[in-house]
């Protein structure tokens, strides 16, 4: 094979470039700290560098959803703070009126303030996110979702699903509670009730004196009494326990337009077991008799909004006009108000302990992500740091190579043929 001068220039000029490119990837390797990764050589890191970061930004991700939870489950904490200071002042107010000694006035002045908690957590269902966002919206984000209807009943028109953000793969934690469960599903499984229910039954329950949840004998005085409903309008349903000498029988009838026949149909399906008989005197008044009976109503309720007028006045003597007594809706009992308002208390203790609890495990998510990305960057590290005392005994190696290399390349520019034939 015939080697020409040019062509063994060109082999000297290219071993010298060579050597150029690699001590300047060395150096700039040097200079980094860096590994210079190529896909030629380095496909196995690669590959392993790039699942690495991926796995880094994924936890990272995490590690963020975690906070924002962390975040939004501490602010609303003060609401649930405000709820359940809110709940024991009613619970104080239900004590202090649960005597025969207050005047209808003292009555009014609670009252008012019954009205005024009622109206603070109110503010509080209501109250919005930095994103202007209701905070009892569930997954709405609706910015008001509680408003009063045209019965001055509260409505809520947010989600009854929370919104939730991923914290791992599998898992997801809640990040607000809807207004539903929080406002709406207090007291146990099947007889959940709203909040704002309870509290309008103990506002209207401070318009009457104590009421013991069962009336007294209906016929004490005689063997007839009048019972006036309060108007019911196009359809009502009236519920109520007839108790005859100990017995109870269940009165359970719908009122079409103020027609009461549904319900003296009801009372007289047990008249013979209970000896009493019913009619209808005029248009909400049934007229009750009975020989020797001892007669009592409990656990009256309709299904009128909590803000309309129910009752049934007792007048004793028939025809009279005049009542005697008025039996109230079992909600607003003393016993009844009192049990609600002490489950409502429970009812915030227990979504301020599962609000706790999803605070604890976002924490150990948040915690578990940093640990994890300490780990995942030592990993990166290692793939992407350079060995810098091999990086420089190789560089050395170069150098020295580069030198000769230029050495031997100088002298064979500096001869020419004739040299080697003299």
């Amino acid at each position: 094979m015939t080697i020409t001068t040019s062509g063994f220039y060109q082999k000297n000029i290219d071993n010298l470039t060579r050597l150029n490119k690699d001590v300047g990837d060395i150096q700039v390797q040097v200079s980094t700290g860096k590994k210079s990764l190529s896909l030629k050589h380095d496909v196995h890191e690669i590959s392993r560098l790039n699942a690495t970061e991926e796995h880094k930004s994924e936890i990272s991700q995490f590690k963020n959803n975690a906070g924002r939870i962390i975040s939004d489950l501490e602010k609303m904490d003060n609401s649930f703070a405000q709820l359940e200071n809110a709940t024991i002042r009613l619970q104080e107010i239900h004590v202090q009126t649960s005597n025969g000694l207050i005047s209808p006035q003292e009555r009014n002045l609670f009252k008012l303030e019954v009205e005024g908690i009622k109206q603070e957590i109110l503010n509080i269902a209501n109250r919005r996110d930095a994103f202007g966002k209701g905070i009892f919206a569930g997954d709405s984000g609706n910015a008001q979702p509680f408003g009063v209807d045209n019965f001055g009943l509260i409505r809520y028109s947010g989600s009854a699903a929370e919104r939730s953000l991923q914290v791992s793969r599998d898992n997801q934690l809640r990040q607000n509670f809807s207004g539903d469960e929080v406002f709406l599903s207090a007291g146990s499984a099947g007889e959940k009730f709203s909040i704002f229910d309870a509290i309008d039954s103990f506002s209207r329950s401070l318009d009457f004196a104590i009421q013991p949840g069962i009336s007294s004998n209906l016929l004490s005085t005689g063997n007839s009494v009048d019972l006036v409903f309060n108007p019911g309008g196009q359809a009502t349903n009236y519920k109520f326990d007839l108790v005859a000498n100990g017995t109870t029988y269940k009165v359970d009838s719908n009122v079409y337009g103020n027609d009461f026949n549904g319900v003296v149909a009801g009372i007289n399906s047990h008249t013979a077991l209970t000896g009493v008989r019913a009619v209808v005197s005029s248009q909400n008044k049934i007229t009750l008799t009975g020989a020797g009976v001892d007669l009592r109503i409990k656990n009256f309720s309709t299904d009128l909004p909590s803000t309309s007028d129910q009752y049934i006045a007792v007048q004793n003597v028939v025809a009279s006009n005049v009542t005697n007594a008025t039996i109230l809706p079992h909600s607003f009992s003393n016993a009844e108000v009192e049990s609600k308002l002490y489950k409502v208390f429970d009812h915030f203790i227990a979504m301020r302990t599962e609000l706790g609890i999803t605070v604890k495990t976002a924490q150990n998510v948040e915690d578990s992500a940093q640990e994890t990305l300490v780990n995942l960057d030592v990993d990166i590290s290692q793939l992407e740091d350079a060995d810098m005392a091999e990086l420089l005994t190789k560089l050395q190696g170069l150098l020295t190579n580069k030198e000769a290399a230029q050495a031997t390349f100088s002298r064979l520019t500096s001869t020419n043929l004739f040299d080697y034939l003299s």
